[in-house]
């Protein structure tokens, strides 16, 4: 079960005042969840399916993500391979003057070449923020990977330094 945010109180009390008969049918239990009354009235929006599985991905552990990819393997639905989630071909390897990030936000080239890298070596967020020399906490580089969020400064050169890296291996 999620935390409860003061957002979700936010959110309750205009479904309450804004569409009572939503607020009367969720306290009845004629919908299901908070969420999806907040869906019925176009309060927030529905996640797309994409959305809930790297939701789901980013909460797993990483056994059952080696059990997942296992299982899309031996089912013949595998996709994912390295080569799939490379960026376009460059010139050589990365030039020195191109930038992966906007302030402190990565680029959406930044992003597929991180995780072709990841895929490729078999690395959560959480070894790749050790390889750095960063607590291996990964979650800044997960939220940075999966929902664009921001990174400190210190942690986008670091990554600058560690796809040179890895570009060559």
């Amino acid at each position: 079960m999620s935390k409860k945010t003061k957002r979700d109180d936010v959110h309750l009390e205009r479904l309450k005042t804004e569409f009572p008969d939503i607020h009367r049918a969720l306290l009845a239990g004629e919908i299901a969840s908070a969420r999806k009354a907040l869906v019925i009235a176009g309060i927030k929006p529905e996640r797309t399916r994409l959305e809930k599985l790297k939701n789901s991905w980013a909460k797993a552990t990483e056994s059952e993500r080696d059990a997942f990819l296992a299982w899309v393997s031996a089912t013949g639905a595998s996709p994912a391979t390295a080569a799939s989630f490379s960026p376009p071909p460059s010139s050589d390897s990365r030039n020195a003057e191109t930038p992966i990030a906007s302030g402190r936000y990565l680029l959406p080239s930044t992003i597929a070449e991180i995780q072709a890298i990841m895929v490729r070596r078999r690395l959560t967020p959480r070894d790749v923020m050790h390889e750095m020399g960063f607590e291996p906490d990964g979650q800044s580089l997960t939220g940075a990977l999966a929902r664009g969020a921001s990174l400190r400064l210190s942690v986008i050169a670091a990554l600058e330094g560690w796809l040179r890296i890895n570009q060559q291996s």
